[in-house]
This record gives structure tokens, sequence and C-alpha cells, in this order.
């Protein structure tokens, strides 16, 4: 039965059944869960390796320990042999040579289950420890264990080195080393041990030893004082806290208490055991306790007295077994010898496990009692305690002698007990190794929070990237949901594209934010791909498809108007570049050339073999603008170029990828076109197909050059590009490819075949000249054409428009950054991409050389100074002629090469310096938090052209950087220089007008609305009037108008008599409120009775103009009489005579005001109208019911409480027409009725 459950318990028998019960579930799942089954049978051959491989591992581990232990033990050997005394140099290499031959004959044999090569690390090792004469040795070799080289001198292998006082014990199931009595109670060779000690542990660092066996004798505990057991108990305390220290485990400790054969009576009373009997164990074995909790002397006491009960009933047993017969004193006297021995044992078990907080607690696993040899005299005094108690003679006892081969109580005890609990030692951490251990797993948490935090990390910036490019996605979807209009198609394309482009950029080289292996940007790349090349099919290839067939069809209707191209390939490369440079024309259907290039790019849409990014750019356009234009609808024109050309560049550079959409061409119109032109072009000169074969093979092999490409990721926002370059045109593709293959296509004959018409021709293009002027012709289309995509790839680049204020400040901080400037890197990219043709520096390279060789020459071959001879070396002849690309781009090396005497290095550097310094600027005004005040005081300076960056950096440009350029190429790079500062002064605008309104509002708005505004005049039905003083404080040419358009608003307007107009730089400026720059004439006007610098009293003292009037008074019915009073001037009319009387307004003789009574009939006096105050007459008048009469006199009539009162009123002289030439005539109250300021003066207020 134990067999079996060792079996079934064994990690082998396990690991069978975890693998085949893996095994089971697998097949099982793979019908429940529904996936292949080969998934599964390919999960379980993996399975199956990982468990075969990890056993391979620990036999291969396992045999390189044991290897490593032979080696040490074989070097302690050598080296114990050459240390030794000249004199035991033999002896000890004798015990050399007695190790080496049981280390080989264990590595040889197979012992158990174990393979020898492995035993020596697979086997137990067990320390024996115990006083000299305890009895060990004998105890070993007696245990009935298997020795197996015992024929080859002995059981004993005696140490040498640092186990020179050990005895070695090696058996089929574990490995003892007796350390000898000397080791234990003495410190002699301690640095030897130790060292072996720690060569044990470093080659078996999990379980250095698996156990230590205290051995003492039973016989010295008893018959010595009780000191000498609790020394012996303390020397062996201090030798396992040695080991417990040194090789850093906690081993069980084992008591076993020899020589037990010594008590008296133990001969008679186990003189009939049987073999079983004697190879039991005689002890006890006690719980595992790792942590000391329980007390080791109570179970001591505990486990001694079942042993003390079981003696006594076997006595009993024996004795009522052989009733009547003769039976040894033994029987009953061993049971009270053991009982006596207690006492001492209980010490020593005491003192060994003591607490002691300097020393680590031993494990106590259980104590037993042994006896290897029965020899020696057996003492006792129980049976003298007796005789003495009872008055008895005591008769001196024979000791029957008992015979045995394997001693007593051993087998069992180190089979079944002691090797079996080789698994129990744990290791014990150290203070360093604490500290290591927790530096390890701070390390490995460390390590794994930050692997943890990198997947997170990762994890959440992908789905972040996840969730932004479905809401971009949604938000396309949106935009073209119920709408089937131009602007919501590219606007919805756009917003693709550029997620697009994100992903490409993040797939060349991706953030480490998205890496880690969760990367989902590739998915996310075709699935977006693929909807927008849907778009850009029905957008684009379609419509360009339909013109383009349109086209074929009408050049094949018109075959007979067809002319032959007769250009050879230099002037079309130049044509070409002109009309590159010019608008876009219709394509002609009787010109052969565009004949031939529709049927090419008509080709190429539907077939990707022979596509040419630079034609199909060419082309496309050429094909697409007339239909955008038909079918734009609202969008505004300019905003549909942008995005046309921003779309068809990406497109093109996309138009080589194996995911780019195809049209459906139509075979039957390609062929009538070959056809058709065959005919009249009869395939292209050798010289053209040649040259195309060497762009298309080149457009495969390099990639499109955009702005996109140059800027980054980090200026894909700021800066913009309309064309893309096909990679033919780059410097990479001009010296890894195409010098090289026009030098080949020169001087070799070629097979071509023109792919568009479908006609093969063997060229041999030296039949046309000779191989340096093939060469020259090649190079110069290439070069031509080089030149005009690079020009058109400048011209289409611009910065983007600063959404805000604080857009400009993040933009320009990036644009005025001289080492990563987005400009900088265009014009540098430029540079370098186009210098290779100019070989300025190469030429300044050769005159410094020549001017050194011939200051060399002068100094050292003629002794002569360099001014006494002047030798004149022309480097005319040397210098390199400038081809058309750096001839072209000449004003971009300008920019970018260094000036030895310039302060910033080179034009482009002083450029960046100053939008490094505007840069500067907004960063200070936006620190300052209202950028309002900051903004209206540099537009000011701008404006004046005096301390403003802008100002300066537009100066600089002009005078510096562009100076010396010639028009057609300060064309091209000086809008590029420019828009930054036309930006930035663009967004200074609004923050400007903002604070101007804020100005206008605290010095004349909000007073004029507190004060004047609810009076008259401003209020026309107001009861209190504004005096002429109180308006003259707002209105006036003294009045709070006049001093904000002279102090605030003077430096950004420009103001001719009372007109006002907005001072502009690069054609921005302030833009005024329409309501107050159109009645500023109005509000500055002189205000009539308002006092003057003089200090007059009234108006008509101050001289101030005056209105001559007449009125008729007309009779009326229901009064008897009415009386007109104005400004103490008196009508009154009594239904008499209609005479015309004279009024003066103002007059100054009374008390200002209009007033009219009547009185009825029946007495009553009526207040018709009475208007107060100096406007009184302008208010009388207002108020009256008007009718104006052919010869300009009015007639007006008033009426109150049913009684109406009407007159005729003449104006004789005005007080304008009194205003002699050149003065300003004082505007009345009528003029300014119902007026109200603006809120705001300039923009919209915001």
């Amino acid at each position: 039965m134990r067999g079996i459950w060792n079996f079934l318990a064994d990690s082998r028998t396990l690991t069978v059944l975890a693998f085949l019960l893996a095994s089971a579930v697998l097949l099982l799942s793979a019908h429940t869960l529904k996936f292949a089954l080969w998934w599964a049978l390919a999960l379980i051959a993996l399975l199956g390796a990982v468990m075969l491989g990890a056993g391979w591992w620990r036999r291969r581990r396992a045999a390189q320990e044991s290897a490593a232990l032979t080696q040490m033990l074989t070097q302690e050997s050598e080296r114990a042999v050459s240390r030794a005394q000249p004199s035991k140099r033999a002896e000890v290499d004798a015990l050399r040579r007695r190790m080496a031959e049981a280390i080989a004959k264990i590595k040889g044999s197979r012992l158990g289950e174990r393979s020898g090569r492995a035993a020596l690390y697979e086997l137990p090792w067990y320390m024996v420890i115990g006083n000299p004469a305890a009895g060990k040795s004998s105890a070993i070799v007696n245990s009935g264990l298997q020795f197996p080289f015992a024929d080859q001198g002995g059981n004993i292998i005696q140490g040498i080195g640092g186990t020179r006082n050990c005895d070695w014990f090696f058996t089929t199931e574990g490995i003892l080393l007796d350390t000898a009595g000397r080791y234990a109670v003495e410190d002699e060779d301690r640095a030897e041990w130790l060292g072996f000690l720690h060569l044990l542990k470093r080659h078996r660092p999990k379980a250095p030893i698996n156990g230590i066996v205290v051995a003492a004798s039973v016989q010295e505990l008893t018959q010595n004082r009780p000191e000498y057991g609790i020394k012996l108990a303390k020397q062996i305390r201090a030798r396992v806290q040695e080991l417990t220290a040194e090789l850093e485990v906690f081993a069980p400790v084992y008591i076993v208490f020899t020589k037990v054969d010594l008590i008296s009576g133990f001969a008679e009373f186990f003189d009939d055991s049987d073999a079983a009997e004697r190879a039991r164990v005689w002890g006890a074995t006690l719980p595992y306790d790792a942590d000391g909790a329980a007390d080791p002397v109570q179970r001591f006491d505990e486990h001694f007295d079942r042993l003390y009960e079981g003696l006594r009933e076997l006595s009993v047993a024996r004795m009522s077994l052989y009733r009547g017969e003769k039976l040894g004193a033994g029987v009953l006297t061993f049971p009270l010898e053991f009982a006596a021995v207690r006492p001492a044992l209980r010490a020593f078990v005491a003192t060994l496990f003591e607490d002691n907080p300097f020393q680590f607690k031993p494990v106590f696993r259980g104590y037993y009692f042994t006896s290897a040899l029965q020899e020696g005299r057996a003492a006792g005094s129980s049976s003298e305690r007796v005789a003495d108690r009872f008055g008895l003679k005591l008769v001196p006892a024979i000791e029957t002698p008992v015979s045995s081969r394997g001693g007593f109580f051993l087998r069992d005890l180190f089979s079944k007990v002691i090797f079996a609990d080789r698994a129990l030692v744990r290791q014990y951490a150290s203070r360093t190794r604490l500290r290591l251990r927790t530096a390890g797993f701070a390390a490995s948490v460390l390590a794994f929070g930050l692997v943890l935090a990198a997947l997170s990390w990762s994890f959440v910036a992908n789905q972040r990237l996840v969730t932004h490019v479905e809401a971009d996605f949604a938000k396309a979807v949106r935009l073209q949901e119920g709408r089937q209009d131009m602007a919501s198609r590219f606007e919805a394309l756009e917003l693709m594209q550029d997620r697009i482009e994100q992903l490409q950029r993040y797939r060349e080289a991706r953030p480490i934010g998205l890496g880690f292996g969760l990367y989902q940007g590739e998915p996310l790349e075709a699935k977006l791909r693929a909807e927008y090349f849907h778009g850009v099919q029905q957008l684009l290839l379609k419509p360009v498809a339909e013109s383009l067939e349109s086209y074929l069809a009408e050049v094949n209707r018109r075959s007979g108007e067809l002319t032959p191209q007769q250009a050879g390939g230099a002037e079309r490369a130049a044509a070409k570049q002109d009309a590159a440079a010019q608008t876009y024309r219709d394509a002609s259907p009787t010109d052969v050339q565009d004949a031939y290039n529709a049927l090419k790019t008509y080709l190429m849409l539907g077939s990707r073999d022979h596509v040419e990014p630079g034609h199909l750019n060419d082309q496309l356009t050429r094909f697409w603008r007339v239909w955008l234009e038909n079918n734009r609808g609202e969008m505004p024109r300019e905003k549909m170029i942008r995005a046309a050309e921003r779309m068809l560049g990406f497109v093109v550079a996309q138009s080589v990828q194996p995911d780019f959409p195809l049209v459906d061409t139509r075979l039957a119109l390609v062929d009538q076109t070959r056809d058709t032109l065959r005919k009249v072009v009869k395939g292209q000169p050798a010289r053209e197909r040649v040259y195309a074969q060497i762009k298309a093979r080149a457009a495969t092999r390099y990639p499109s050059m955009t702005a996109l490409r140059i800027v980054g990721d980090e200026g894909r926002d700021l800066i913009a590009g309309s064309h893309a370059i096909p990679g033919t045109f780059t410097r990479e593709a001009w010296e890894g490819y195409v010098e090289a293959a026009i030098k080949e296509a020169a001087s070799k004959e070629l097979q071509s075949t023109d792919w568009v018409l479908k006609t093969a021709a063997r060229d041999d293009l030296s039949l046309e000249g000779s191989p340096e002027q093939i060469q020259k012709a090649l190079t110069l289309m290439y070069k031509t054409e080089y030149a005009a995509e690079w020009k058109k790839f400048l011209q289409g680049v611009t910065v983007a428009d600063f959404a805000g204020f604080d857009d400009a400040v993040k933009q320009l901080n990036r644009l005025g950054d001289p080492a990563n400037s987005p400009i900088g890197k265009i014009i540098d990219t430029v540079y370098r991409q186009t210098s290779w043709d100019n070989p300025s520096l190469l030429n300044d390279g050769l005159a410094k050389a020549q001017s050194g060789i011939m200051d060399w020459f002068r100094e050292t071959i003629l002794r002569q100074s360099p001014a006494q001879v002047s030798v004149n070396v022309s480097t005319a002849r040397a210098e390199i002629p400038m081809g058309p690309v750096g001839r072209e781009f000449s004003a971009i090396a300008n920019l970018v090469i260094e000036r030895p005497e310039a302060k910033d290095g080179s034009l482009l550097k002083a450029y960046l310096q100053s939008l490094a310094k505007l840069r500067s600027r907004f960063n200070q005004m936006k620190t300052a938090g209202d950028p309002g005040p900051a903004s209206r005081q540099l537009m000011m300076q701008t404006l004046e052209g005096s301390g403003s960056e802008l100002s300066d950096a537009l100066r600089q440009v002009d005078e510096q950087v562009l100076s010396t350029i010639p028009d057609a190429a300060r064309g091209t790079i000086r809008p590029l220089l420019v828009r930054p500062l036309m930006m930035a002064f663009a967004v200074i605008v609004k923050p400007a007008e903002q604070e101007l309104n804020r100005t206008w509002a605290a010095q004349v708005y909000d007073p004029f609305m507190r004060s004047l505004s609810e009076k008259y005049p401003f209020t026309q039905n107001a009861r209190v009037e504004a005096g002429a003083a109180e308006i003259a404080q707002v209105f006036g040419p003294e009045g709070a108008v006049s001093k904000f358009v002279q102090t605030s608003l003077g430096p950004l307007v420009v103001r001719r008599g009372d007109t006002l107009a907005s001072r502009t730089w690069a054609d921005m400026g302030m833009k005024l409120a329409p309501e107050f720059s159109d009645n500023f004439a109005r509000f500055v006007a002189p205000v009539a009775g308002a006092p003057t610098a003089a200090g007059a009293g009234d108006a008509n003292a101050s001289g101030a103009p005056q209105t001559v009037f007449q009125i008729q008074p007309l009779p009326v019915s229901g009064v008897t009489e009415y009386t007109l009073e104005i400004d103490g001037q008196v009508l009154r009319y009594r239904m008499g005579v209609q005479d015309w009387v004279n009024f003066v307004w103002p007059s100054g003789k009374g008390a200002p005001g209009a007033r009219i009574t009547a009185v009825a009939y029946d007495g009553r006096t009526v207040e018709v109208a009475s208007q107060p105050g100096t406007a009184g007459l302008e208010r009388l008048i207002n108020t009256a019911q008007k009718k104006k009469r052919s010869d300009g006199v009015f007639e007006m009539t008033w009426s109150n409480n049913g009684i109406a009162v009407s007159v005729n009123l003449r104006i004789v002289s005005s007080a304008q027409a009194d205003t002699s030439a050149g003065a300003s005539a004082p505007q009345k109250a009528s003029n300014l009725l119902g007026i109200k300021l603006p809120a705001v003066v300039a923009g919209s207020g915001t």
C-alpha cells in the first residue's frame, strides 16, 4: 500500500496525470468552444514540449551542479595535497585518491531512481554533529544503509582539506558528513572548514544540507555532572548556529541519543527482539514547527512519558508471558533505569533549544534512542535504590550479551525519517540576503510596474488613438449625411487624410507610447485608406476618367487634324517647365502631345505598372479643374483650390501603393486612340523613351518628397504643401540611380517598349551622337524637369493661418526656433536637394586650394613673402559651370550658405533670429495676461515702422535677405518668408481693436450713456434738455470723442479733415465701425452755445451765429386769440390782419424756450405747446405737423385739448449762410437729435 502511495505521490506521476488531464480538457474544449481540432492538438504538443523541456532542463541543471560539486571536491583535495607537510604528503595524497575513487564510483553507479552522474547534487546531504566518542560513525556504519563501494577499503572515507576532520559516508539514499567530535567542540582549521561550507552553499544554493543529526551519548550525559551536558549542548548549539548562518538555511535538527545499550537492563529487555523490531524507530518525531512556536521541553516531556509508558507496558507484558519462569531483572528494571536518564536528557534538550536573541532557534524535528554496538558495562542505580530502601541484600546481576549486526533502532531512522524529510529544509534570509532579496523584489516590482505602466500607457494611448480615429470617421460620415455638396466631401476626406498621414508617420517611426506590442494603427490605417480611396475615386478619379474618356473620344473624332510633335527632348522639358509656371490650359484635341499624355494618364489610372507621380500630378490637375469649377456650388473658389491641391498632392504620392484604387478603362477606346496616335507619333523618340524609363524606375525606388515629410508630425498643422515631388527628382535618386543610369544609357544599346502606344524599339543612342553628347542631353532634360518640380513644390508651400492669439504664440514658438523651425527645414531641404547642381562651394574650395598652393610656392620655393611678389592665379578656368537646377535655386543657396562677414552666419539664420525676437515679444505679451494693450502698442509701432519686431523683420527680408535675389526668385521665396509676419500682425489686430473698444467705453461711451443719452436732443421725447456745456464735454472739437481720436486712435488711423481711414501694414489694419466713421464729422463739429476758450457768457454774447425767420399767424376756429413766445419774443394774434413777424434765434433777450397759448370762447386759457430751454424752438418745430408749400413756406399746426393753432414759417437767413468762408459753423441741437454713440469703434466689439 505504501508503495502505491509513493508511486502516486511521485512528482513524475503527478506530471503525467496533469498532462493527460490538460489534454483531455483541451480536446473537449475544441468541441465545446467550436475551434479547430488541430489547435487543440497543437496546444497539447506545445504543453508536452514544455514539460519535456522543463524535465530536461532540471536534469541538465542537476548534472551541471553535480559536476560543479565534483570539481569543488577535487580542487579541495588537490589544494590539501599541495599544502600538506612533506612528511604527511604521501598520506594526504592517498586520502585524495580515496576521495576521487569514491566520487568516480558514485558518478558511475545508479543510486536508487537517480542517475549517478547527478547523485552528488540530487541526493540529500546531512551533517552529523556530536562530542568525541559519541558513537556517530558507529551508528551510521551499523545503520543498515547500503554503501555502494564498501569493498574498497571500508564504508568511511576520510576527508581532506577543509573536511580533514570529517568522515564521508556515501549511501544509496543520502550523503552523511560526520564532522567528528573535534569539529563540534574545537576551533581548529576553522577557516578551511568555513571555506568548504561556502563552496557547498554555492553549488547547492537551495539546500546545501537537508538536515542536522546531533549525536549525544546517554552514558556521558548521565554519568557526568549536569554541567557537562549543558556545556555540550551549548557547544553544539553554536555549531548549529554556525551552519545556519553560513549556509543560510533552517535545517531540521534530529537528536540521536546513542549508546542506549549502556542503560542497565537494555540487553535483557530487548534480547527477544527480532530484526524488524530492531530496525524500527524508537523515539519521537515531532510536528514540523518552522516558526518555533511550540515549547521543545514540553514536547520532549510529553513524548518521553509516552515512551516510558510504552516500556512499562512492554515490561508487564513480558513478565506475564514468562510467569513462573526465570526472567532477567532487566525486564523489570529497564523502564526504571530509562526514566532515571530523563533529567539529564531534558536539560540537554532545554539548553540546545533555549531561546536566545543572538542566535537562530533550531527546528526541533525529533529525538531518538539508538544502539550501534553493544559493548561496555551497563550502569544502573534503580536496583541499588530499591535495596537501600527496603534493606535488601543486592545480588550483582549478570548482563546477558546481545548480538546484533545492524544495531538497534537505526535502519528505519535514517531511511524512513531522516532521509524522508529531505524537503523540509528552508532557506534562511540573512541580512545581506534580505537586502538583496528586498532589492531584487523591489527591482522586480519596479520592473513589473514599469512593464505594467508601459503596457497600460500603450493600452490607453492605443485606446485613445482608436477612439479618436473612430470619432473622426464618424464625424466624416456625419458631414456627408444628407449633403451632396463638394465642401462637405472635401472636408470629410481631409479629415480622414490627416489621420492617414498621422498613421503613416506612426508606421515609419512609431511613438514609444503606442508600442510594446499593442499598436492598433495598422488595421485602423487599412480601414481609413479603404474608405478614403473610395471617396477619392468618387470625387477625383471617376470625374477625371470621364473627362479623359470624353477628351480621347474627341481626339479620335478629329484624328485628321492631329499634327506631329516636332520638339526635341530638351525643348520639351523646357516647354514643360514654362507651362508649369503658367496657368494650366485645357488640353487640345488636335495636339499630339496633349493626346499622348492624356492616353498615358488614362492607362495609369487603370494599371499600377507604369505609374509616374509627376505625370499624374500635372494631368489630373488639368482634367479635374473644369469639373471642380462646374460642381463647386457655394464653396468659395479659394477654399476649393486649397482643398483640391492638398488632396491631389497626397493622392499622387500614394499612387504607387498597392491599395491605390483603379478605374475601369474602356479597352475599345484605348485601342482606337492608340491607332490614331500611331499614325502621327510613330512612337516617341529614342531619347524620350529612354528618359521615361529612367524616370519610371527611379519613381519606384525612392519615396516622394512632401512638405509633411520634411517638417514631420510636429509641423503638420503649421506648414501645408500642395505639390508632392516624385521620388525621381530627389538628390538621393540622382546620386543613387539616375546619374549612373544616364551614363549607362548613353553608351549602350537599349531595347525599350513604348507601353502607351504598345510599340517596341531598339534604341541605340550612340547613333544620335557621342556618348558625352547623349549623356549631356539626358542630364539636361532631367535637370530641367528637376528644377520645375522643386519650383512648383516651393510655390505650393505656405504657412497656415493662426487661429488666434494663443495659437499664434504656440506657432511662433516653433517658427522662431532657430534649430527646428519648419521654415528653416523647408529651405534647408530645398538647398540640400538642389545644391548638387550648384558648384559654388566647390569653386570656392578650388580657389582657396589654388591660393594656398601659390602662397606655399612663393614662401617655400621662391623664398618670397606675399607682399613682394603678386601672383595672379585665375580660378575661372577651374570653375565648374552651374547647371539648370543650381541656377534656378541659386537664391536658396544664397540664403543658406555661411557668410563670414554676416553676424548670424547666413541670411536664413538672420531671418530665423528675427522670428525668434518676434516669438519673444509674443511670449511677453502672453505673460502679461491681457494681450490687448501690448497688441495695440505693437500695432502702433509696426505702423510707425520703429520699435516693432514685425517691421524690423519685414525690413530685413526686403533689404537684406532678398536684396540680391532676382525678381523671379523673389516672387517664389518672399511669400514663404513674409507670411508668418503677416499672420502675426493679423492676430494682434483683434486684441488691439478690443483694447480700443474698452478705452472708448471707459472714456467716451459710458460717460455719455450715464449723463447725456436720456436727455434731449439725444432722446427726442426727453423732458430734460442737455446743456451746451454738457454736450461740448463729449462732442465738438474739444469733446471726449475728439480727444479719444487724437490720443488713442490717432496712430492707428489717417485723418483727413473729418474723415477717418485705417492705416494698413501689408494690406491689413484695424477695421473702423461704420457707425463711428460715418458720423465722426457730426461728433466733432462745434456745438452751438457751447462755451469757448474765452469763456463768454451766453450764446448771443459769445457771437454765436443767429437764424432770422418770419412767422405769419393763421386764423383758427374755437379761440379768440393765441400767443406765440420764442426766447422772449412775443406774437399775439386776435384773428385780425395776417402780417409776417420777424424772429431771431437765439435772441438772448428773454428766458429761452418756446410756448403757444390760446384763449377759448369761454374765456379759458389753454397751453397748446410748451418747450423750455435753449432748444425749445427746435423741439417746438419738431412736435408740429408740418406741410411744405411750393414757395418754401412751411405750414405748422399744433393741437391740444381740442384746440389747434396754425402758423406759416419761412427762413430769412440761417446760421450757416451767415458763417464766413473757412469758419466752422456751430451745429444746432437739431443736428444731434436722436444721435447715439456706437458701443464700439473698431471690429465687432467682441
